[in-house]
């Protein structure tokens, strides 16, 4: 159902309020840029930072930008299996086309009550799941046995998986044959297609989502000249994205490029003038 490209996308802020010009402009330009779809509310979109209220609105207003032109995918994270019901009804009911469900984080699962966390949303809802896998976040890491058994639920229909053990993939494909793979660590992306992977949801596509969709293209197309190509000038992109919290980097880069205003919510704190000067460079170096 989903696959290739698909934009964790920022939330723009403007004076402490959503703004919402600024996110008609992000959609437009990932639709321009091929993106294959957009997640919103995820933790590039600062989504647990943000009111049920502002969740309600960003994830309503993106869906009515978008006029079905590309999937919108919205992030329900939450460390508790109430909350995440909630979440991902507000999502179904706004007529999202599916859902990114983290593991669940600080409380410390057992690899059991992961699944049985999978079990309880999927079975308290109607919409299309991508399960989370992202032990820096969570402390947990989901074991491959546990995303098989979450795998057998009809509605789980993909993975995103921040864990950099590329041979995991291989595994997932034989135990997982059903699931959509998504690298979600942007440095690691040409290795994870080439253990199978069959795309990304990331951060660096929101600066470059052209050159990203180009990567994932070459190596459908089994090009692998123009992949390492690719490759090589995404990586220091993706190597900054990372240099300071996620989104600090992305969303100052993404100021400088006019298309939002350099804002964030506390605890998050703005860029230091290291990574500012290091972005700047990047930015004039990089086609966009």
């Amino acid at each position: 159902m989903f696959a290739g490209s698909i934009v964790a996308l920022v939330t723009p802020f403007c004076a402490g309020k959503i703004d919402y010009v600024a996110l008609k402009k992000l959609v437009e330009f990932h639709i321009s840029s091929g993106t294959d779809a957009i997640l919103v509310c995820g933790s590039t979109g600062e989504g647990l930072l943000l009111s049920d209220v502002e969740r309600d609105q960003v994830i309503a207003k993106t869906i009515e930008i978008a006029n079905k032109r590309i999937p919108i995918i919205v992030g329900c994270s939450s460390c508790w299996t109430d909350d995440a019901i909630k979440l991902t009804s507000q999502a179904e009911k706004l007529g999202a086309d599916g859902v990114l469900l983290i593991v669940p984080y600080y409380v410390k699962p057992t690899q059991n009550g992961i699944i049985e966390h999978f079990k309880t949303v999927h079975n308290s809802t109607n919409i299309p799941i991508i399960a989370y896998n992202n032990p820096g976040r969570c402390a947990i890491d989901m074991t491959i046995d546990t995303v098989a058994e979450i795998a057998k639920l009809p509605r789980v229909v993909g993975l995103k998986d921040s864990n950099t053990n590329l041979a995991r993939v291989n595994f997932l494909k034989y135990q997982a044959p059903k699931l959509k793979l998504f690298s979600g660590d942007d440095p690691t992306l040409p290795g994870y297609l080439a253990h199978g992977g069959d795309g990304c949801i990331s951060v660096t596509a929101n600066i470059v989502p052209r050159l990203v969709k180009q990567l994932l293209t070459s190596w459908q197309n089994r090009d692998i000249d123009n992949m390492q190509k690719i490759a090589n000038m995404l990586a220091p992109v993706s190597e900054a994205m990372f240099v300071e919290p996620n989104p600090i980097p992305v969303k100052y880069a993404l100021s400088r490029m006019k298309l939002i205003d350099n804002e964030l919510r506390l605890p998050l704190t703005m860029a230091s003038d290291k990574t500012k000067r290091r972005l700047d460079l990047l930015l004039a170096s990089i086609q966009h």
